[in-house]
């Protein structure tokens, strides 16, 4: 027992460092490309007008891109031009975003079930769904109003990782109508 008073109290002065786990540190540990960031605090969903997306089928499914980004369209989204990843995605779906668009991102990942926002080192304005092989398709008419009508504050999983206010370039939850765009690449137009 006194032995480990003694190390407590040298742990107090700064003399002893002691081996916590990281949610103990100060510093604490910020989303890097390709961790899932976690939204702003206390940020509710973001005007779908405001968003920009761009939809890309990561599978060999001909019309999934072109089926979700209607959907987004009548969620109210401001959609680009579908396309195809650069490579196939094993997941449902990926939704890319830089620093400035993960509130974005995640306002448009409430009409995918199943989806996973990622943090790119992106400066664009666009956020990018990626359709992978386990995308189940479409939301319904109705299931889209639900989605649309609710303003719940948004989550990210247990596991989600802060952004770096430093290095963010988004030090105020007032930015929200900006959003961020994705590393993957467009392919060539058919099997969207």
């Amino acid at each position: 027992m006194a032995v480990l008073v003694i190390i407590s109290l040298l742990s107090i002065l700064g003399l002893v460092t002691l081996p916590l786990p990281s949610g103990f540190s100060e510093g604490g540990k910020y989303a890097g490309e390709g961790d899932v960031p976690c939204p702003s605090t206390a940020t509710t969903p973001l005007d779908a007008s405001s968003v920009t997306v761009q939809v890309l089928n990561a599978t060999s499914r001909a019309g999934l891109a072109g089926d979700a980004s209607s959907m987004l369209d009548k969620a109210g989204f401001q959609t680009k031009e579908v396309g195809n990843a650069s490579s196939e995605y094993a997941g449902a779906v990926e939704i890319d975003a830089g620093p400035l668009a993960v509130d974005a991102a995640y306002t448009v990942a409430r009409y995918f079930p199943e989806s996973r926002v990622t943090l790119t080192g992106s400066t664009d304005t666009t956020v990018t769904v990626i359709l992978g092989g386990f995308y189940d398709g479409a939301l319904s008419d109705e299931e889209i109003e639900k989605v649309s009508q609710d303003v719940s504050v948004l989550s990210g999983p247990a596991t989600c990782l802060p952004l770096n206010p430093e290095t963010s370039g988004s030090e105020s939850d007032e930015e929200s109508g900006e959003s961020g765009q994705s590393g993957a690449q467009s392919g060539a137009q058919s099997g969207q």
